[in-house]
């Protein structure tokens, strides 16, 4: 599921990126790839707050809905 989308305070697991590769590199850069386990904070209008660790940060919306996530733990085959 998109990020945007995703339950507020839930541990979530980054899946994959849905860009191209500068989208992706930028969010490598802010510490956003698959694999990393983060926490959707808050949602309002066309912002989001996320937290990994206890850093927090806000994306834009249109940002949030190409990164793909799922609860911790689900669908690991």
């Amino acid at each position: 599921m998109p990020l945007a989308l995703a339950p507020l305070g839930v541990l979530l697991e980054v899946r994959q990126l849905v860009g191209g590769q500068a989208f992706a590199q930028r969010m490598l850069a802010m510490g956003l790839g698959p694999g990393r386990q983060i926490r959707l904070m808050q949602r309002e209008g066309n912002h989001v707050v996320l937290a990994i660790g206890a850093t927090r940060f806000g994306i834009g919306r249109g940002v949030a809905q190409k990164i793909l996530v799922a609860e911790a733990g689900e669908g690991r085959a």
